[in-house]
């Protein structure tokens, strides 16, 4: 049932079920998931939001219970006091209902925004795709990479997940612990994130091991790429390789001129 309705809002809002891998060779394509341990830390947010509306839905009958007392007296013996009281009524029950038929389309957007979450990453590139109301999906090439961390809040601490994030040229420096520097990385375009994964590390290392071959063969950026973990201070990826393989690429030219004259 879930499933056959997962494929219904799919295919109204035009989602297409998988992302097409990004450039890359075939045999390189590495797909990774949101952990499920993510799909629980939303759903617990998801009950605590629940659980807030509610208790102001029950404030908000509660007064309004009370101002229709009031207002059936106050209009007492008036030709429309049943009107009024009528109406606050059918506010109550619009008000309880709407709350009733949101739980379980919320509830299964928040299945679907941990469903939909997809992280590939090749020999060349990245892909990042999120989100089915409002889908977001990025490409990132290896050549263009700076900075590869992991952050990891205290309620992700406790569950065993964390974000990896991946910065390419022009994203600027790391941001800021301030709501407004979070919010413009989160929105950046040179900026991605693996959010709620279990695997952080597994990831990262899989990434700046596939830097580490494009910068070896003479491509992408040789400026060295930033590596930070979640409470460690920065790393740095070194390039003594390709320094080696430019010097030799050098030599090399100049026996064939040599060798030419």
């Amino acid at each position: 049932m879930v499933e056959r309705l997962k494929a219904l809002v799919l295919q109204m809002m035009k989602v297409p079920p998988e992302p097409q891998p990004p450039a890359g060779s075939q045999g390189s394509v590495t797909i990774f998931r949101a952990s499920k341990k993510f799909f629980q830390l939303n759903l617990v947010r998801w009950a605590f939001a629940q659980l807030s509306t509610l208790i102001g839905i029950v404030v908000a009958l509660t007064l309004l219970q009370a101002s229709a007392f009031g207002l059936e007296k106050a209009l007492d013996h008036l030709p429309f006091d049943d009107l009024a009281v009528t109406l606050i009524t059918a506010a109550e029950i619009i008000g309880v209902a709407f709350f009733v038929i949101q739980i379980p389309i919320s509830f299964f957007l928040v299945l679907l925004d941990w469903e939909m979450r997809w992280y590939i990453v090749t020999d060349r590139s990245l892909r990042i795709r999120e989100g089915v109301v409002r889908v977001k999906e990025m490409t990132m090439t290896f050549a263009n990479v700076q900075e590869v961390s992991i952050q990891q809040g205290p309620l992700q601490r406790l569950l065993g997940i964390s974000d990896l994030r991946v910065r390419t040229a022009g994203g600027g420096a790391a941001s800021g612990s301030s709501a407004n520097q979070r919010q413009q990385a989160a929105h950046s375009l040179h900026i991605g994130y693996f959010h709620g994964v279990d695997n952080a590390g597994a990831i990262r290392d899989l990434i700046l091991e596939r830097l580490k071959q494009l910068r070896d063969a003479g491509l992408g950026d040789p400026d060295q790429v930033q590596v930070e973990s979640a409470g460690g201070a920065p790393e740095t990826m070194s390039t003594a390789l390709l320094t080696a393989a430019h010097g030799l690429l050098a030599e090399t030219r100049a026996l064939r001129q040599s060798a030419g004259g």
